[in-house]
């Protein structure tokens, strides 16, 4: 089966690079990589989502701010789509920050200087080897314009009723130790869609980084039960 990847804030996918290593012969990736200038929001990247959708049975994976897109994407019920993975994501706004502020970013919120706090942030005690090297790296090559035009997509998606018009099974993957989402996100999801499976994986906001030979287990399952159930 194949296993379409939609990369976090970042939207190089080169952060999929651990996952990729630990993935079984049996599953097929392909990586989706966002413009690295373009300030496009959800409905942009939605589209170039959609063309990229494989012509054979497949499942998504939207992470972290890709969830949106995921189930976005399933809400249109490509005919080829047979699950959604959901890895420290959201269907709302996750952050607790108040309303008015959001409509204040700005890119040059997003000229991360220095990165070390983001890194730490994002990966705890990972964020100064490979792990934090590679996450520098992939923020520089971003544009502050792409990054504020994600951001404000975040402080106002809704897909509440697309996750309610998705038909296909759903897994979500929580990072035990999440600095950025918080356990709440997953249980509007569950309310919304009672039938979603739940794995905890020990690690940060970045758990696929840091824990991908266990999220690599569980997405072979979910996909195995997939097929299971479609045959």
């Amino acid at each position: 089966m194949q296993v379409l990847l939609l990369p976090g804030m970042d939207g190089t996918g080169e952060l999929f690079a651990p996952l990729l290593q630990s993935l079984p012969s049996h599953l097929q990736p392909k990586v989706i990589r966002y413009p690295l200038d373009q300030a496009w929001g959800y409905e942009e990247l939605l589209s170039l989502v959609e063309a990229s959708a494989p012509t054979e049975p497949f499942i998504v994976l939207g992470e972290s701010f890709s969830g949106p897109l995921a189930i976005s994407l399933a809400a249109k019920r490509p005919p080829k789509l047979q699950g959604v993975i959901l890895c420290a994501s959201f269907i709302k706004f996750p952050l607790r920050v108040p309303k008015k502020w959001r409509s204040f970013l700005r890119p040059w919120m997003f000229r991360f200087q220095p990165l070390w706090p983001l890194s730490f942030f994002l990966l705890g005690r990972h964020a100064f080897g490979d792990l934090g090297r590679m996450l520098r790296k992939s923020v520089k090559s971003v544009s502050p314009e792409a990054f504020a035009a994600r951001a404000k997509g975040v402080a106002v998606v809704d897909v509440t009723s697309e996750l309610q018009n998705c038909s296909v099974p759903v897994l979500y993957l929580q990072a035990a130790n999440d600095l950025v989402i918080h356990r709440s996100c997953w249980e509007l999801i569950r309310s919304v869609r009672p039938d979603a499976q739940m794995k905890l994986i020990s690690g940060p906001h970045l758990v696929l980084q840091v824990s991908p030979s266990v999220a690599a287990s569980h997405l072979s399952e979910f996909c195995i039960q997939v097929e299971k159930s479609r045959s």
